[in-house]
């Protein structure tokens, strides 16, 4: 079923895509809420280049745009939800998928993966739980179909970036980087360097470019076939050592756009992209409870601190939750955690019209941010990426990295 959403020229979601339709967990029912249902499929979005808020995106103003000057991407997503949404507790609990696996069932006791609800807890509850593709370097689950950055005068953004390999078994071939990889600029290798080393700290070992080649050599031996995606090694790769690459590659995608996409979602499915939920200049339950005007989503266009006074609620057009959630909480551990906090730290949790997306966060086991905000990054990897493209939080005087792990 497809549905378009608004005016193309303000959408920021712009077409809801649902692929399927099920009962959930074999049909099962939890208390007063009753059965649940799972909803698959595809949305898709834009972004305005030019807001303020966009332009922390590495590589926004370098990406293709549509006719009326937006940034399209498309993503998956899941979502699972009462199928009677006015027993729905109007919370979107919104999970951050880990390399796109869905977690958020996890929440229950024995609960596991997107089909295992274990004890139920939060369907007892009446929650409604999402999840959308923002993860650009990915082949499998929940993904997210970005566009590739280009020079203005339309040539290939080059960049010189670092990839590492540590191999559970030995091979002669490994992919650049996690599918879709980086290319490299050419089947070349000169000037790139390939070193081993067996432990973190340990000295670099130069491996000759005479004994490594840009080539596949799964089913001809070396020096193989040349392939700007795969890197071949005379001899095989060991699973004693730790090989770092540097090589220059070519067509960054632009990553930060996963954030983007992931604010829009929950603006979306909250409150139809971005509009309120009505409360615009009256006393809400953050006055009520003490915590000030400023929040919510809703209250400050009234007084005009923030920005214009927010429209009225109305029915959400092509929403698959209507009308029915009045509160986000966005959640993630480990990998999904640092997405988190980098998504709060760049400003994401605001969406184009200014209004605050999920009022709750919990970044669990993140010490650390998301490589997503550079180009040419790795947002598998713990590390910030960096590059002489883009600034980066990395250590002074560490080397500029960027790397996935076989």
């Amino acid at each position: 079923a497809l549905a378009g959403v608004g005016d193309p020229a303000d959408a920021r979601i712009t077409q809801i895509q649902i692929n399927s339709r099920a009962l959930a967990f074999g049909g099962a029912s939890f208390g007063s809420v009753g059965q649940y249902e799972t909803l698959r499929g595809v949305a898709f979005g834009e972004v305005d280049p030019n807001d303020t808020l966009n332009e922390v995106i590495t590589d926004i103003k370098l990406a293709p745009r549509n006719a009326h000057g937006m940034v399209e991407y498309n993503m998956d997503f899941w979502i699972n939800k009462p199928v009677d949404m006015t027993r729905a507790n109007g919370t979107l609990l919104h999970d951050v998928p880990n390399r796109g696996n869905v977690r958020s069932l996890e929440l229950n006791v024995g609960g596991a993966g997107d089909t295992n609800p274990g004890d139920g807890l939060l369907q007892r509850q009446g929650y409604t739980l999402s999840d959308n593709g923002w993860e650009g370097d990915l082949s499998t689950g929940l993904q997210i179909r970005l566009p590739v950055a280009r020079n203005k005068d339309g040539s290939e953004i080059t960049n010189r970036i670092r990839t590492e390999y540590i191999l559970g078994a030995p091979a002669s071939t490994q992919n650049l980087s996690t599918p879709p990889a980086y290319e490299s600029v050419s089947t070349s290798n000169a000037g790139a360097t390939l070193t081993r080393r067996v432990h973190q700290d340990d000295a670099r070992e130069p491996i000759s470019n005479g004994d490594w080649a840009f080539a596949d050599c799964s089913t001809v031996p070396f020096p193989g076939v040349p392939s700007t995606k795969k890197i071949c090694l005379k001899g095989n790769f060991d699973s004693n050592h730790i090989y770092e690459l540097l090589y220059s590659a070519k067509n960054p995608m632009v990553l930060g756009l996963g954030f983007a996409a992931t604010r829009d979602f929950i603006s979306f499915l909250r409150n139809s992209n971005g509009a309120s939920t009505g409360k615009c200049g009256r006393r809400d339950d953050d006055e009520v409870r003490g915590r000030g005007r400023d929040e919510d989503d809703d209250d400050d266009g009234a007084d005009g601190r923030r920005h214009g006074p927010c429209p009225a609620a109305k029915p959400i057009e092509g929403n698959p939750l209507d009308d029915s959630i009045q509160n986000a909480i966005i959640y993630g551990s480990s990998q999904s955690g640092r997405n988190i906090r980098t998504f709060i730290q760049l400003g994401f949790n605001q969406d184009e019209n200014r209004n605050a997306r999920s009022r709750t966060r919990r970044p669990t086991a993140a010490r650390s941010t998301c490589a997503s905000a550079s180009p040419t990054a790795f947002p598998g990897r713990s590390t910030p990426s960096a590059s002489s493209r883009a600034p980066s939080r990395r250590r002074p005087g560490a080397p500029p990295t960027t790397g996935s792990r076989a």
